[in-house]
């Protein structure tokens, strides 16, 4: 039988009540997981879970629990077990509810749904262990969302691996119209939480690399049609990219002047992997990057607003002045 939230969730209120005086009979155990629940739980399955929790090797809990047939009701041999006990710290715990996070936005994919019985495993002892410890509220991080488009990642990457073409519908952002697309799929890219197809289109005479964001696909297939060789680099097509947008051109020296406390938050996050510090002092940080100048690394900029200024290249620098005169007018 698959392991799943509600067992675990019993397994810690049989826990519980197994470590408190006076010890309780089977039926006190059956009341009390029953009235946790808000339902009836059967004799049946709490017996079965006072098994489990003793030798389910799967569970590792190895609980200690004992029956004393005289005065018929169970405890622990061992007055200081728990299954909230974990040897671990409470930064591995943060860093594993950290990493449960990110695996709850991907769990309805094939690949993570086959670990889904052991990441409730690890979830239920991690939210046990920050009870335990009284930290349940003392990290917060941003509930999982559903990544819109997600579900095509899995069949994508069966077309890349057996290098098949894939027919899609495609809608743009803010078109009432769709359109139908072939592609030999090359890349699957992440950015900024949306996810991206990056392939040869063949919809037309004239083939074009193109990137198609999953979010927009309605509906995916894949065709019979394959395809031998794959035209770009995968390796480097993205080395001075920012983003997904391959734009034409090639990558050139963008200088950024920032103010010293943004300047502290671009050492401690690159903008890109190519990023060099150029000069340093009480009043500027200066860094350089080799990238290909694209829509991605504009709203990277305008991000910072009055705290950097684009040195070079000076087309880059007047398009964001312009950029920045329209906002002014906004609120003129």
């Amino acid at each position: 039988m698959p392991l799943n939230r509600e067992a675990y969730t019993r397994y810690r209120l049989i826990d519980a009540r197994l470590r408190k005086k006076p010890y309780p009979q089977l039926e006190d155990l059956i009341e009390h997981v029953s009235g946790k629940f808000d339902k009836p739980v059967s004799k049946r399955t709490v017996q079965l879970d006072l098994q489990e929790m003793r030798y389910n090797q799967a569970l590792n809990f190895n609980a200690p629990i004992v029956y004393d047939k005289k005065e018929k009701f169970y405890r622990y041999s061992d007055e200081s077990y728990s299954i909230n006990n974990l040897p671990v710290t409470a930064d591995e715990l943060h860093g594993l509810d950290f990493a449960i996070s990110i695996l709850n936005q991907f769990k309805h994919l094939p690949a993570i749904k086959e670990f889904e019985d052991a990441i409730i495993k690890i979830a239920g002892t991690v939210q046990m262990n920050k009870d335990a410890r009284g930290e349940s509220d003392h990290i917060q991080l941003d509930k999982p969302f559903i990544i819109k488009g997600i579900e095509f990642v899995e069949p994508i990457l069966k077309a890349i691996s057996e290098r098949r073409v894939i027919k899609f519908t495609y809608q743009k952002h803010g078109s009432d119209t769709t359109t139908q697309n072939l592609l030999e799929p090359y890349i699957i890219r992440e950015s900024k939480n949306f996810w991206y197809v990056i392939g040869n289109g063949i919809s037309k005479k004239e083939h074009k690399i193109l990137t198609f964001a999953l979010d927009r696909i309605l509906d995916l297939q894949l065709t019979g049609q394959t395809f031998s060789d794959e035209k770009i680099d995968k390796k480097n097509f993205y080395k001075n990219v920012l983003g997904v947008t391959v734009a034409e051109g090639k990558p050139e020296k963008v200088l950024l002047s920032f103010s010293p406390l943004q300047g502290k938050y671009v050492k401690t996050l690159p903008i890109h992997h190519s990023q060099q510090i150029v000069k340093e002092t009480a009043n500027e940080l200066r860094v350089s990057l080799n990238l290909v100048v694209n829509t991605e690394l504009k709203m990277q900029l305008l991000s910072y607003g009055s705290n950097v200024k684009v040195l070079q290249p000076k087309t880059l620098a007047e398009e964001l002045k312009q950029t920045a005169e329209k906002m002014v007018e906004l609120y003129g």
